[in-house]
């Protein structure tokens, strides 16, 4: 095990880049607005992971209040992300299906490259990747653990979405 010092470094070091981050988002969306994985964008995801949902289904499986959701689906429809439709089984029901351009948008996202990344050299990066694979199974299966809670539920999904994607 490492020396406390250097542990407690390098948490600092990740709080550090995890709130730093946060603020790049913000001030990279006033240029650009793009995907993330608060309110519209975790129903985008949850709908790449399973289609043809309905409202009521976003808000148990995303631990969102029925409001936010069907405020957040209103506006991806009037972007035509999602589409509206009467479920065929009981017409009350409204489901929400995602749009060639929604998926689109999606797979965009998930395909962006942070330009800070940039100035790290191929040495540095060969040196990154393993270090991050490393944090991140340990945080997959910590997840893996927990109880699947409402909110650990939407955490699933992305850990599950990303885990995919990047694990090699």
């Amino acid at each position: 095990m490492a020396n406390t010092a250097k542990v407690e470094l390098a948490a600092g070091k990740l709080a550090e880049y995890e709130q730093l981050s946060k603020i790049y988002d913000d001030i990279v969306k006033q240029a650009r607005p793009r995907l993330t994985i608060e309110g519209q964008g975790k129903i985008l995801l949850a709908l790449t992971d399973e289609d043809h949902l309905s409202q009521r289904e976003l808000v148990a499986r995303l631990g969102i209040s029925p409001q936010a959701v069907s405020e957040f689906v209103s506006k991806l429809a009037k972007r035509e992300l999602v589409t509206l439709t009467k479920s065929q089984e009981d017409r009350r029901v409204n489901v929400v299906n995602l749009t060639d351009a929604g998926r689109q948008e999606v797979e965009a996202a998930a395909q962006e490259v942070p330009p800070f990344v940039n100035v790290l050299s191929e040495d540095e990066l060969d040196q990154l990747i393993p270090l991050l694979n490393k944090i991140t199974t340990a945080m997959y299966d910590d997840i893996d653990a927990a109880n699947p809670t409402l909110g650990v539920k939407f955490h699933k999904l992305l850990a599950s979405r990303y885990l995919n994607q990047y694990k090699k």
